[in-house]
């Protein structure tokens, strides 16, 4: 193919996803007791690859690509904190994004 070609194939890719792009998402930051209130008594999941059921009192337990998972959650510093004791790991946290229904679990600015 010659570079002429290429550019403007290239070009009508560009245009083609710019056209089909979905509508912009409006998230927004979710903080203190309304962070408690998201995901206690609530399941969290993707459909497919895990599932999460988070109790008010500070415990979850769920699937992850088909193996129980178990642990403690709680609200620090506007931020989701969870730590599995099944399998066992470390404390991690996460700032919560929520546009409606959907909501993102975000760590250093990138999404979990």
């Amino acid at each position: 193919m010659t570079r002429a070609l290429i550019a403007v194939l290239a070009g009508l890719m560009v245009g083609s996803f710019a056209l089909s792009a979905p509508e912009a998402k409006s998230w927004k930051t979710v903080r203190g007791e309304a962070l408690h209130n998201l995901f206690a008594n609530r399941e969290f999941g993707d459909g497919v690859h895990f599932a999460y059921r988070f109790r008010a009192v500070g415990a979850f337990a769920g699937t992850e690509m088909a193996k129980d998972v178990r642990g403690t959650w709680r609200v620090m510093r506007d931020e989701m904190c969870w730590k599995w004791t099944h399998p066992a790991g470390a404390e991690e946290c996460y700032q919560v994004l929520q546009d409606g229904a959907e909501i993102r679990l975000m760590r250093n600015g990138y999404e979990a």
